[in-house]
Formats: structure tokens, C-alpha cells, sequence
């Protein structure tokens, strides 16, 4: 979300070489895009979206792999 500084970034490298999927609000809809924006210009995020826009990706990742399981395409 919505930061300033690099802090988020040492995370998402981390998270991200070790297989995490990053998701950072996106610059028109942050009050001070600072650190989704180091994130995105690292090519760290593989979504970067507006605020109200999250939260149902983050549903939609979580519901998955729970579809998937019980049999569900």
C-alpha cells in the first residue's frame, strides 16, 4: 500500500526469491507512491493496481487454489 522509503522493497525481494507473488496499489490512487513504486520499478510486483482493486485480487488468489482443489477449473 500507500509508503514512503525502500523498507517494503528489502521485503518483497525477499519474498519474491523465495516464490511469494507481490501485489502493490498503483501510483494514481497512492497519496505517496514511494514504496510501491520501488517495488514496481524492481519488477517485483506482478500486479500493481488501484486500492479499491486489492483486496478482491488478493480474495480471488486466496480462492483458487482452493477451487483447484476441490475440483473446480
Amino acid at each position: 500500500m500507500t509508503g514512503m522509503g525502500q523498507d517494503g522493497l528489502r521485503g518483497c525481494e525477499d519474498l519474491t526469491r523465495v516464490g511469494a507473488r507481490v501485489v502493490v496499489q498503483d501510483e494514481a490512487s497512492s497519496v505517496v507512491w514511494g514504496m510501491p513504486g520501488y517495488v514496481a520499478r524492481a519488477g517485483l510486483a506482478d500486479r500493481v493496481l488501484p486500492l479499491d482493486e486489492i483486496a478482491g485480487e488478493i480474495i480471488r488468489r486466496c480462492a483458487r487454489p482452493a477451487a483447484v482443489a476441490a475440483g473446480i477449473r
